[in-house]
């Protein structure tokens, strides 16, 4: 199987400045290798620049630390994430005008008919198959807690104004816990996987998502995803990565 792969990013209605970064690993539409094709997507947090200088040298040390790897492919992935955590890290402390900047960060890595991903914060990976949506990343924040313990409903939480507090980010903390699986089924041609960040997943519905990644195009498809976010009022940043595999 092939993937065909498609991205936009976009500030939305409310920033002034785009924190999003995202990545598609080997690039320019290299033929991807024994390690796969790697798609990463980041949302940084911070003031001032803090938070697109984080997110963007999370996506450079997952892409640079994979790509140099040679070792179990899972293994990989969730270590990627950890040296990102390290760089971004480090970089606070050697620059203290950025303290406490952190990101979210998403990854994913397919490979014939073997998906595996990584994950930190609150952007999400999807995995849309037939119409139908399953979310493969568990979001890493104050309202996915609140709704696991049942002290909210999952409407609830779309609504609640601690929905953007997350617990556990890329580069806050010296280190940091990696969720990291694979795939517990093959994937088959006509999927199509999924990263975005809460811009697009806060304001868009997961069937809505659905409906939209698994259209014929998926070029299209990212500009109507953003469309449809900035049509419910853009309040952040937005960011999707989509590849379906083709045969």
């Amino acid at each position: 199987m092939t993937v065909r792969v498609a991205s936009a990013s976009d500030t939305g209605l409310r920033r002034s400045q785009n924190e999003d970064r995202f990545a598609i690993w080997p690039p320019d539409g290299a033929a991807p290798g024994a390690r796969g094709l790697l798609l990463v997507v980041a949302d940084g947090m911070g003031g001032a620049e803090a938070g697109e200088i984080a997110s963007q040298l999370a996506v450079e040390t997952v892409v640079r630390s994979y790509g140099d790897a040679a070792g179990s492919l899972l293994a990989d992935l969730r270590q990627a994430l950890v040296d990102a955590n390290h760089a971004v890290h480090d970089y606070s402390r050697r620059n203290p005008e950025l303290r406490g900047m952190g990101t979210t960060c998403t990854a994913l890595v397919v490979r014939d008919a073997d998906l595996w991903f990584a994950h930190v914060g609150d952007s999400r990976a999807y995995l849309v198959r037939a119409g139908a949506i399953r979310q493969l990343t568990q979001d890493h924040s104050l309202v996915a807690q609140l709704v696991e313990h049942r002290h909210i409903t999952p409407e609830q939480a779309k609504v609640d104004p601690r929905r953007n507090v997350v617990t556990r980010s890329v580069g806050v903390g010296p280190e940091v816990e990696v969720d990291a699986a694979a795939l517990d089924e093959p994937l088959r041609v006509g999927d199509t996987v999924v990263i975005c960040s809460d811009g697009l997943h806060g304001l868009v519905e997961d069937g809505e998502i659905a409906a939209l990644a698994g259209g014929a195009d998926p070029d299209r498809a990212c500009r109507e995803l953003i469309s449809l976010a900035n049509e419910r009022g853009g309040i952040d940043n937005i960011t999707v990565v989509l590849g379906r595999l083709e045969g």
